[in-house]
Formats: C-alpha cells, sequence, structure tokens
C-alpha cells in the first residue's frame, strides 16, 4: 500500500478537497490511495508536491528554514524514505505537531519493548547512521535495519517525537504505512 492515504488522514484533509487540490477526481484519488489505480508521473509529482506544501509549515523553533520541501515518490509509494523526506517530518514535527519536541529515527532491539539502543535527531548524522535513507516495505510491514559497519547487526526502527531521553511518542504509523506496527512510546 503507498501513503496516500496515511499522508491526507495526517493532515486532516477530505478526499473531495484533495482531489480538488490536485486536480484528481475523488473516484481517481480513491482509486491511487488503494492501488486500484495505477498513478502516472504527473499524478505524483502533484501529490509530492501538494504534501509536501502540507509538510512546510510556520517557523516556531527559531531553525535554520530549508530552502524548499520536496517529497520523494519512493515515500509516497511506501518504499523508502529520503533524506528530504526526513527533513520535511523534521520540520513539521518540530514546528507544528509536536512543538517542543524533537524529531528522531531510533533503532531499537528486534521484538524487545525497550528504550532505543541509537537515537539520531541530527540530519547530517541521519546520512552517516542511515545512508540518508530508510527502506519500507510496499506491502506495510516492518524492513529493519541492517547495520552492515556493525556486523550485520539487525533492528526495528522508528520515527519519534522525543521530549526528552526517557519520553517519546512513536510517531511511525501516523507517517508511514504499516500494518500491526507495535507503538514504542514512552511517556
Amino acid at each position: 500500500m503507498n501513503n496516500l492515504k496515511t499522508l491526507r488522514q495526517l493532515f486532516g484533509n477530505s478526499l473531495t478537497d484533495t482531489a480538488t487540490t490536485t486536480s484528481l477526481t475523488t473516484t481517481e484519488l480513491s482509486m491511487l490511495e488503494t492501488n486500484q489505480l495505477q498513478p502516472s508521473v504527473h499524478h505524483w509529482q502533484s501529490l509530492a508536491e501538494f504534501y509536501a506544501n502540507l509538510f512546510h509549515v510556520e517557523n516556531k523553533t527559531h531553525q535554520t528554514e530549508p530552502i524548499h520541501f520536496r517529497l520523494s515518490v519512493d515515500y509516497l509509494m511506501n518504499i523508502g524514505l529520503t533524506l528530504n523526506d526526513l527533513l520535511a517530518m523534521k520540520w513539521f514535527v518540530e514546528n507544528k505537531s509536536y512543538l517542543g519536541h524533537t524529531f528522531a529515527v531510533a533503532l531499537f532491539e528486534p521484538n524487545i519493548d525497550d528504550y532505543p539502543t541509537t537515537v539520531v535527531t541530527d540530519l547530517t548524522a541521519m546520512i552517516t547512521a542511515f545512508a540518508g535513507y530508510l527502506l519500507l516495505n510496499h506491502d506495510g510491514s516492518m524492513n529493519q535495519f541492517i547495520d552492515e559497519r556493525h556486523n550485520n547487526h539487525i533492528s526495528d526502527w522508528r520515527l519519534l517525537a522525543m521530549k526528552d531521553d526517557t519520553h517519546y511518542v512513536d510517531i511511525t504509523t501516523s507517517l508511514i504505512y504499516f500494518t500491526n506496527l507495535p507503538d514504542k512510546s514512552v511517556y
């Protein structure tokens, strides 16, 4: 499944409003969201620009605002997250949805509900830690992170809104389509 419906729900947009803004019919958009219709390049571009604009919110944290926001088709298709996608998410989380929190990519030991073993909040560090890309599975299952630098260590990963080192909200499923992904939030 792609992330089109997940994004529409994240921003609280109706099917009608989203379809109208992106020059689609509600039937077309509904079929695109449920993989009943394969999007054209024009559809992908229009939807990527539309959702990127929604991630671009007012700066409330005195951060340097990015020049522009761009979402990847990889993200929309639910096959991967690029550094641009993570930048848009970080900006949105820290300036709107979880004001006062820090956006992070975190690694957890598989099948263990414990604190993360690794937390990365800096985008530059995400390039080093994850090559600026996280693999997603189109079917909504977890594609674990394999750390080739550390003997192919396997970890589950999550996107978090960190209040502090021990309190965070797992926001992964609000940003990405997953089926049955356990919530790792610690309040």
